[in-house]
């Protein structure tokens, strides 16, 4: 074991250092001690050591650059990846940029496609309107009679066709914007009541609105077309029966639910009820003689989604529908204006009462003197402000009504015109504005103006009530 260890001293000695090669040879001549022998033995194990601590650093080092050089060669492949997605990227961007631009365009060429639908198309169905007024309130033979209310109901469907084209392109257009604020919903069911009350009692319906004081916080104008389509959709899907409008608070939410005995919605048609042109499906020879164009379900669904306002369907064939909007309380219930005004007396009488009516369009106010002279007012027409306030000189009262269009020639609106007039007369003289325009902003300042807005094209029956409204109240 000791000559073992000896030898071994000796080849690590050597591989140690060559200057100990002599010494190393030593134990065999028998010269080196035993304690000295495991001092070397110690000290090449340490030099051992250290050789390999060294080697193995030196390849670790070797490792450590070659890894160096491959992470540097792959950044440099991920750099040449990163730049062309950059590149690629860049172009996708612009090439989107490219086609919202072009959106934009087309979308501007829309509203301004709606703008002048809005105004010009509505101009000849208003006259129509008011010749067809007109006609209908003269001494007509009988057999002539049928032909021009059968000529009024035409018009009537085209109208609400129309309008609902135009309010449809103008959501999916986007160009509508919400007006939040507290009003009454009294103010909107009575204008509601006035308007289908007619129409129900001709189709032989029983018609009914719970009325309600509750102040909710939301869009008057848009509640108000979102509870007008529903009712006029039942009325037109309802042959027989009623249809009755029902007010409900809860949970600081008021519910306004639209019932009828109509024909009904199957479970699958109620799936696809809000889609555009959708029509449910009846053998009924009255439901197809009055069947609209299946715009309203789709426009409603535009609007509670506008407003954020939840809508309910409950429905079985045969047994009727019933369709439910829920509309924010305002956290105030108390209001100092007067709500819920009293529908207008058809039987009231235009009788000698004094209406001007300016309008630069000259069809409209031939059409419009017809039909108001055959109520018995007196009426002065007018194509500008200037030419109303002189012909109105002439005469010894002041002006009972205004009728006036918003858009008029030499850069005149109807606001203007209708506030000189009344400034004029020192008078708070009750007007209608007439436009196309249904944009939120001409609504909110037509009601700043204590105006009553009504839009183009206009049904006789609907213009009566308004002005025998106006001369009610402004008597009291």
């Amino acid at each position: 074991m000791s000559n073992f260890r000896n030898r071994l001293l000796t080849v690590f000695a050597m591989l140690a250092c060559p200057w100990q090669v002599a010494s190393a040879a030593a134990p065999a001549a028998g010269v080196i001690s035993p304690h000295g022998q495991d001092i070397w033995f110690w000290l090449t194990l340490t030099l051992l050591a250290l050789a390999i601590i060294t080697a193995a650093y030196t390849w670790h080092v070797r490792a450590l650059k070659r890894q160096k050089c491959a992470l540097e060669t792959e950044i440099r492949l991920r750099t040449v990846e990163i730049q062309a997605q950059k590149e690629e990227l860049e172009k996708i961007n612009q090439a989107l940029l490219k086609v919202n631009k072009r959106q934009e365009a087309q979308q501007s060429e829309l509203t301004r496609f709606l703008a002048v639908a809005s105004h010009d198309l509505r101009q000849p169905m208003h006259a129509l309107n008011l010749y067809l007024g007109a006609l209908f309130n003269f001494e007509l033979p009988a057999a002539v009679r049928p032909v021009v209310n059968n000529l009024r109901n035409c018009a009537r469907t085209m109208d609400d066709m129309f309008a609902n084209l135009l309010d449809l392109s103008r959501l999916d257009a986007q160009i509508v914007e919400p007006q939040l604020q507290e009003f009454a919903i009294a103010e909107v069911l009575g204008k509601l009541d006035v308007e289908f009350t007619p129409q129900a009692i001709a189709k032989g319906l029983h018609f009914e609105i719970h009325h309600s004081m509750a102040i909710v916080n939301s869009d008057a104008d848009l509640v108000e077309q979102i509870l007008r389509n529903l009712i006029a959709n039942a009325l037109r899907y309802t042959p027989d029966g009623q249809v009755v409008v029902r007010c409900m608070e809860f949970d600081q939410q008021l519910q306004i639910a639209v019932e009828d005995t109509g024909i009904g919605i199957s479970k699958h048609d109620q799936e696809t009820i809000f889609e555009e042109f959708f029509q449910v499906e009846s053998t009924s020879e009255s439901r197809r003689s009055t069947a609209g164009m299946g715009l309203g379900l789709a426009i409603v669904q535009r609007l509670v989604r506008l407003l954020h306002i939840p809508i309910k369907l409950q429905s079985q064939p045969g047994q009727g529908s019933t369709f439910a909007i829920s509309l924010p309380l305002a956290a105030s219930q108390e209001l100092t204006d007067k709500h819920g005004r009293s529908k207008a007396s058809n039987s009231a009488s235009l009788l000698q009462a004094l209406i001007v009516v300016i309008d630069d369009d000259e069809s409209i106010l031939t059409a419009m003197r017809a039909l108001l002279e055959r109520w018995d007012a007196r009426v002065i027409t007018a194509t500008t402000g200037a030419d109303a306030l002189a012909l109105c000189s002439e005469e010894i009262k002041i002006p009972d009504l205004l009728i006036c269009d918003y858009r008029l020639k030499l850069n005149e609106n109807g606001i203007n015109v209708i506030a000189n007039l009344r400034e004029e007369f020192n008078h708070h003289i009750p007007a209608i504005l007439i436009t196309g325009d249904a944009s939120p902003q001409l609504s909110g300042d037509a009601k700043a103006a204590r105006l009553i807005l009504m839009h183009k094209p206009i049904q006789a029956e609907s213009l009566h009530e308004t002005l025998t409204q106006l001369l009610n109240e402004a008597k009291e």
